[in-house]
């Protein structure tokens, strides 16, 4: 037994490390050659011929790429000791490289369009330095099992193949921790700010050290198993059954993705239309006529189209509920433990008739979560029924709808309603009390993409709250060891009213096209995956007639309800009118700044992304600066979200600049984690609530959304005062001159 190899590591690694070098170089040259010729050779107004061309041309790059660094490497393995010659191992060594390449890209790329796409997840808003270290440790040793393995199979006999691909695995594996740790360490926007050559090196750096050690162990490893030289070699049969599997395994991945993009893109089974509530108009009962203001006049007129009625007037502005919390510098209330959940808790536990909650996510965070914070109001509000029902005369129906959020970890749809079964039955909340006329229903969106984002509360068919943020820890104050909570910014906005009813129909159209959690009559919050299981679709039936209730005046202000979803786009036309109506001012606080999707890879060439890409939102801001408005826009900086917004703000600047207006634009970047779609337009009209300026919610398939607009002085004050709080703290968003299309930062 040989306790060392008969090669010397140290005279091979010059040569993985050349290898490395000159097979990034080489992909990255392809890539952005091949997406110049295709902006060259494909007119501008095909942009979705441009996006497909140019991205099979960077994939087909970055595969040929990895195969000549696997080709290059081999002079460092001893394969020569199995009786091939050099070219057979450059072929062999290169088809293994490249090909796993190919496997992995299609994966790795829905992975982060996913994360874009969800707002959360493996990849989401909180893209932190553990989350790199493990996507990127992940990604590198998956590479590494594919690749050594492969090479293993083309060179070895098979029973000898798992060799190579164990020290793929670890090689290129521990490389990875090494490079998440670094990245995390370092910073995305840290990293971009060096433009793109520093982008090159840097990932030149990761892969010389991938090569150098995954392919030492490798070497190892083929040392080790050819002790009997070319009887060890892989027979003739082995190879091409090797080779067929490859191309039928790179056949497959591009089914499976086509496959997968159908699953995604599935519908909700209900085809039935948005209702139209049957309420009496309330232009007539209530006196309410057609508003004079221009902001309040582009809403009005997409709110009250197609006969709806106009829930829009007798409304009046509660306040603003604030995650992690609300600070004394922009307001005069003390701090809770659990910031705006305790407002949501407090809202449901109040309810005399009917709670109707709507969010996208429930994340599972037993005992200390939002949703221990929202079971426990529940928990209060059930206590009350028992304690006086004749107060409760007419019974209690509490109902929770989720989105159907995925849950990227275990590659399952929705498997959050489990959660909120789990956090209701543990605080003591049945399902079902007949003596009482207690019914608690739970269910789960049927459509995956697009799932369900909207995110609103209404209580009685009175109290309508919509917010931005979802039921999970990253929400929550961060603890002071730094292990739960996150900090995360983000608003609620609540409001009595007549807009109420248009609430109430919103979470009826969700709950239409859910599906009810159905449970034993015995279960337990331990037994919750056991005992229940998704059913039937719900029904919108209020036994307590909230759907009926005609709501009189509560108030002076005018609110517009502003949904969302395939088919029904009111949220996007409104926001739109309103940007177009907009003379002075326009603040805004947004997670997202994003173009189309297939604009992502402008990190790759910039010139691939252009104005023509724009969504509705930012042509409309373009043009708002076009007539003077002076738009101020704090956005958030980090993760993937991050890159995103850079190549939007990017495209916006160089819009602007091309119109001579670009001193009408100033960004900055938000200081810290914020999940916030607020937006204040000439000093009086404030929308906020779940639509992100981003491509999932803007697409005529898009995401379902929710929004309230209003223009309650209250509310336009008390965001005004946040927003120039958090302003006054940010820094400008400086973006990559390489990025940004000049030689120099842009301020």
């Amino acid at each position: 037994m040989r306790l060392f190899p008969r090669f010397s590591p140290w005279s091979v690694v010059g040569r993985l490390s050349l290898s490395a070098v000159v097979g990034v170089l080489v992909g990255v040259l392809l890539a952005r050659g091949a997406v110049s010729v295709v902006l060259a050779l494909i007119p501008a107004g095909q942009p979705y011929v441009r996006g497909a061309v140019g991205t099979l041309a960077a994939l087909l790059s970055v595969m040929v790429g990895f195969g000549l660094s696997g080709a290059l490497s081999t002079r460092a393995l001893p394969i020569s000791r199995l009786g091939l010659t050099r070219a057979q191992a450059r072929i062999r060594g290169g088809v293994a490289a490249g090909a796993t390449a190919g496997l992995l890209i299609v994966p790795v790329g829905a992975l982060m369009g996913l994360a874009g796409i969800y707002r959360g997840g493996l990849l989401g808003d909180s893209f932190g330095a553990g989350q790199l270290t493990a996507g990127l440790a992940l990604v590198a040793a998956l590479y590494g099992l594919l690749s050594g393995g492969v090479l293993g199979l083309l060179t070895l006999r098979a029973r000898l193949a798992w060799r190579p691909a164990l020290a793929g695995l670890l090689g290129f594996g521990a490389v990875g921790i090494l490079a998440g740790a670094g990245l995390g360490a370092v910073g995305v926007p840290n990293l971009l700010s060096g433009g793109g050559w520093v982008l090159l090196a840097a990932l030149a750096g990761v892969l010389a050290l991938g090569q150098v050690v995954g392919d030492l162990l490798i070497a190892a490893s083929i040392d080790a198993a050819s002790d009997r030289g070319e009887q060890d070699r892989a027979h003739y049969g082995q190879v091409v059954a090797t080779l067929l599997v490859l191309l039928l395994s790179l056949s497959g991945v591009w089914t499976v993705a086509r496959t997968g993009v159908d699953f995604v893109q599935s519908r909700p089974s209900n085809p039935v239309p948005l209702a139209v509530p049957q309420r009496p108009n309330l232009s007539n009962s209530l006196g309410c006529r057609a508003p004079t203001d221009p902001l309040e006049l582009a809403a009005w007129r997409v709110t009250t189209r197609d006969g709806r009625p106009d829930f829009s007037c007798g409304n009046t502005f509660l306040g603003f509920l604030h995650t992690p919390d609300l600070d004394p510098a922009f307001s005069d209330l003390p701090p809770t433990p659990h910031g705006g959940f305790d407002g949501l808790a407090a809202q449901m536990a109040a309810a005399k008739r009917e709670v109707l909650f709507a969010v996208m996510e429930w994340d599972d965070d037993p005992g200390r979560g939002p949703g221990a914070v929202l079971a426990g109001g529940l928990a209060e509000l059930y206590r009350r029924v028992r304690a006086t029902p004749a107060a409760y005369s007419g019974g209690m129906t509490v109902r929770i709808a989720l989105g159907n959020f995925p849950v990227a970890a275990n590659l399952e749809w929705g498997p959050q309603v489990y959660a909120a079964a789990r956090d209701l039955l543990a605080a003591g909340v049945p399902l079902s009390d007949p003596a009482h006329r207690w019914r608690v229903e739970v269910a789960n969106y049927i459509g995956t993409f697009p799932h369900s984002h909207a995110k609103l509360l209404v209580t009685d068919g009175t109290d309508l709250t919509v917010m931005g943020f979802n039921v999970g820890p990253l929400h929550l104050p961060a603890s002071p060891d730094g292990t739960h909570g996150g900090n995360v910014r983000d608003l609620a906005v609540r409001v009595r009213g007549p807009v109420a009813a248009d609430g109430l129909n919103v979470f009826d159209d969700l709950w239409t096209r859910s599906r009810l959690l159905t449970c034993a009559p015995d279960v337990t919050a331990d037994a919750v995956r056991r005992a229940c299981q998704l059913g039937k679709s719900a029904q919108a039936a209020h036994p307590q007639g909230t759907d009926q209730l005609q709501i009189g005046v509560k108030g002076r202000e005018r609110v517009f309800s502003l949904y969302r979803r395939e088919g029904f786009r009111a949220a996007d036309d409104a926001l739109f009118g309103m940007i177009g109506a907009s003379t002075q001012t326009i603040d805004l606080m947004h997670v997202s700044f994003s173009m189309g999707v297939r604009c992502n890879l402008a990190l790759l060439n910039p010139g691939l992304c252009t104005f023509d890409d724009a969504l509705p939102w930012m042509r409309a801001l373009a043009d708002a600066a076009g007539r003077g408005v002076q738009i101020r826009a704090l956005l958030y900086e980090h993760g993937f979200l991050g890159l995103e917004n850079r190549v939007g703000l990017a495209v916006l600047r160089r819009e602007l600049e091309r119109r001579g207006v670009a001193d009408r634009l100033e960004a900055r970047w938000y200081p810290g984690a914020v999940h916030a779609k607020t937006m204040l337009l000439d000093g009086r009209m404030l929308t906020v609530g779940s639509q992100n300026l981003h491509y999932s919610s803007w697409t005529p398939r898009g995401l379902n959304e929710y929004t309230l607009a209003t223009t309650a002085p209250a509310a336009a004050a008390g965001y005004a005062r946040e927003f120039a709080f958090f302003w006054d703290e940010a820094q400008p968003a400086e973006l990559p001159g390489w990025l940004s299309g000049t030689d120099s930062e842009v301020d």
